[in-house]
């Protein structure tokens, strides 16, 4: 063996290693023979191989005993060929020594290269009549097996695995090696999506390609086969978007050329061409991983959507066949590959034809960041779809007609007529965030493009859906020409860790002006075991999930428009509430639970109890005869507070009220002017941060101007001071109705905020009130402090 043949015994550990299998020797209890270990350690290939040995023989348990799986290295790419039949003849040696079915040796692979090179690998099967060539997805393997997909082989007894989902947490594994390896290579992030995408679409011209030592032949050679299959799928206009640049500096061309060789090595290790054609998005999520932690998403203004959000799109909004779809700022290419797999799941095995039409004929997008373009034109092309209509560019160039049963792009100057028809039926989108271009823009943009009827899903930042002025004239606007459908909060951490972002799902109905009694579907989404990772890290008593129940509501909700049976604080089916602010948010419209306050909240006594609480009384909680909602205004009368900043004032004796959730909302003690002071028995709630936390001061302070001051009307001025920690803890339940990015409002506490309060005789129950504050804990200890 040459010596050069030694170096792939490290690379051939660390790859197995990847994969979960065990590299010690059997001896050691793992499951890899190297060289001759096997050598009085197994009779079988003592005697089959004699003095011979390939690089690795891996031990594949089954049935109580186990396979054989021999590797077999040579130094240069030409030999692959001679080392894939070095190891079928070591195989057939093994098979031929073995008795039975026990110890046969089923799996051979060929590893060819060096470090400096790249390494190829090729693998077969033998299926007791012939050696097959292993193929995942209908490509063949380029990297090596993990134990189960040796396992789905031997189980089938067939080479080829079909409809096999990548590994995702080893495939987005992968995606920060190749990070590290052009960042340790130096490339720029904002050039690394260039070269990943011109790798891939090399790849799928030709996988086996051969690497040049020069740079330049070597950068050639990859543009070459990149230009050659946009020739093929008519995007010849589209090279200078995706093709490889040597850097200006000579000194830097062997560092590209190394980025090169080793981006394309991870590449092979993925069997890329075989993920790709799953029944995930795989290319989408490596690459949305890569660029998070590229650094380079957020230069670029790009927030790629999960795929599991897209495929929450593509599953209420029901897509069918016939369905044109329009995404006109599509990123990778995510909701066109999650419309795909819909249509191949529900048509490809008994229509294959109306698959073919829907990729060929019924998707259209635009992106303008070139390298994410790239991208989304490898996606469809591993997707097989020959007539991609992606382009690159600004959407706001771009119009759409349909002529002559044929969409049509336009540029935005070109002349059409007025009775020009729409082509769209379907929108999928989610605009890019912190544009000079305001989200909504998009959204109006797409709507023009859009048949009548058709359904336009968008996602959305906190801004649009209820945001202030410019935002609601915006709203307002839209009902005038649409209608809403339905709106869904979305997790916080949706887009972590590009963005942070309160995010909302919007889907609208083009073209038939909103009517004030239309029913509009709202909820909240939880996707625990879906979402971010920092979700996943949640406890298992914590995490929440409720996406299946909510695609199931809003899908027939989309078909047939009837109510449902709301769940409190998660869906319900309600009509807009048409005030100044056209607030389309969905903590406006869900039901609380309605729970009459178990006694004083967490909040309110923060300051009081410093000494031991009293426990809650054992028998079960009383539940009043009735019960009714009561907004704040009917209450209090509210105002802001007008104490000046904190930095601006010296330490002193006065309590400041701050948006704080803790210590009774004191954000300290000042010295506070006369003017600036309230006086005892009022209530504050703070009204920015997460807000909707409300504390009653049972002595003067003053106040914030992020906080509302709620001073009882007449009517109530002299209630107990228990009526009125009752009611702190009442619209403390509804706090879940705002956050960092839904802010609380007064006008919003008006519209939002149910005060749910016990009645006796159509007035409010003081007499329950009071007997169940004294049940609560901490409660005697409070009239303890206050001398009452």
């Amino acid at each position: 063996m040459a010596d050069s043949e030694f170096r792939t015994y490290t690379y051939i550990e660390k790859v197995l290693g990847d994969l979960g299998w065990d590299t010690r020797a059997p001896k050691h209890g793992g499951s890899v023979y190297t060289q001759g270990e096997f050598r009085k350690h197994d009779s079988l290939l003592t005697e089959a191989l004699d003095r011979k040995a390939p690089e690795n023989i891996i031990l594949i348990p089954w049935d109580g005993g186990h396979h054989y799986w021999i590797i077999e290295a040579k130094a240069a790419h030409k030999d692959l060929l001679k080392a894939l039949n070095q190891a079928k003849r070591y195989a057939d040696k093994i098979n031929r020594e073995a008795s039975g079915g026990e110890g046969r040796s089923r799996f051979i692979t060929g590893i060819a290269g060096t470090p400096d090179s790249s390494f190829r690998v090729e693998t077969c099967y033998w299926d007791e009549t012939a050696w097959q060539e292993v193929k995942i997805n209908g490509y063949k393997t380029t990297g090596f097996l993990s134990f189960k997909q040796c396992q789905d082989i031997l189980d089938k007894n067939n080479s080829e695995i079909l409809d096999y989902d990548v590994d995702l947490n080893a495939f987005l594994k992968k995606a920060n090696d190749i990070n590290a390896t052009l960042h340790e290579c130096g490339v720029a992030a904002q050039d690394r999506a260039r070269l990943v995408a011109g790798l891939l679409l090399a790849l799928v011209e030709d996988k086996a390609m051969r690497i040049s030592d020069a740079p330049q032949t070597l950068v050639g050679d990859v543009n070459g086969r990149i230009g050659a299959l946009l020739a093929r799928e008519g995007k010849e206009d589209f090279h200078a978007q995706v093709e490889l640049k040597l850097p200006p500096t000579p000194e830097n061309h062997l560092k590209y050329h190394r980025a090169i060789v080793q981006t394309m090595q991870h590449m092979q290790e993925m069997n890329i061409r075989s993920a790709i054609n799953s029944g995930t998005d795989a290319l989408g999520q490596f690459y949305e991983t890569f660029l998070k932690y590229a650094n380079d998403a957020s230069e670029m203004g790009i927030v790629l959507t999960p795929r599991h959000i897209t495929k929450f799109a593509v599953d209420v909004m029901n897509i069918r066949p016939d369905d044109t779809i329009f995404d006109p700022t599509c990123g990778t290419g995510g909701f066109f590959v999650a419309a795909l797999d819909s249509i191949r799941a529900k048509h490809y095995a008994i229509h294959p034809d109306v698959y073919d039409a829907f990729r060929n004929d019924c998707l259209f997008g635009i992106e303008e960041a070139d390298g994410v373009f790239g991208l989304a034109l490898v996606n469809m092309i591993f997707r097989g779809d020959g007539k991609s209509r992606i382009h690159n560019g600004d959407c706001f160039n771009s119009k759409f007609i349909r002529r002559k049963g044929q969409v049509e792009r336009l540029r935005k100057n070109d002349p059409l007529r007025e009775d020009a028809p729409r082509p769209f039926s379907r929108v999928l989108m989610n605009p890019p965030f912190a544009r000079e271009e305001k989200e909504y823009e998009f959204v109006d943009y797409a709507l023009e493009q859009m048949q009548p009827d058709g359904l336009l899903f968008a996602i959305l930042p906190n801004g649009p859906i209820t945001g202030g002025q410019s935002e609601s004239e915006w709203r307002k606007d839209l009902l005038k020409k649409h209608t809403v459908l339905a709106v869904t909060r979305m997790q916080d951490d949706l887009f972590s860790p590009s963005a942070s972002k309160g995010t909302y799902t919007l889907i609208i109905e083009a073209w038939r002006p909103h009517k004030p009694n239309d029913p509009v579907y709202f909820a909240i989404l939880h996707d625990d075991l879906h979402a971010s990772q920092k979700s996943k890290l949640k406890g298992k008593a914590q995490r929440k999930d409720n996406m299946d129940r909510i695609v199931d509501e809003l899908s027939t909700f989309l078909i047939r428009k009837h109510h449902i049976e709301s769940v409190p604080k998660e869906s319900s089916v309600s009509t807009l509430n048409m005030d100044m602010n056209y607030d389309f948010a969905s903590e406006a419209y869900l039901e609380d639970d309605r729970q009459i306050s178990t006694g004083i909240s967490v909040q309110s006594l923060s300051v009081a109890l410093t000494r031991d609480r009293m426990r809650q009384g054992s028998k079960p909680a009383e539940v009043p005869a009735q019960a009714r909602d009561f907004t704040l205004q009917e209450i209090f009368n509210v105002r802001r507070g007008n104490c000046p900043r904190l930095k601006n004032l010296a330490a002193g004796d006065v309590p400041v009220i701050t948006t704080s959730e803790s210590w009774n909302g004191i954000g300290g003690y000042y010295m506070v002017e006369e003017c600036h002071i309230e006086l005892k028995n009022k209530m504050t709630i703070s009204a920015n941060g997460s807000g909707g936390k409300a504390f009653w001061h049972p002595y003067p302070f003053a106040a914030l101007a992020d906080v509302l001051i709620c001073e009882p009307i007449s009517k109530y001025a002299d209630a107990d001071i228990a009526f009125f920690l009752y009611v702190c803890d009442a619209i403390d339940k509804n706090a879940w109705r705002f956050d960092y990015y839904r802010k609380c409002s007064l006008s919003r506490l008006e519209t939002d905020v149910r005060i749910v309060l016990p009645m006796k005789n159509d007035m409010i129950d003081f007499v329950f009130i009071k007997r169940r504050m004294k049940m609560a804990a901490g409660y005697a200890n409070l009239m303890e402090l206050l001398n009452e």
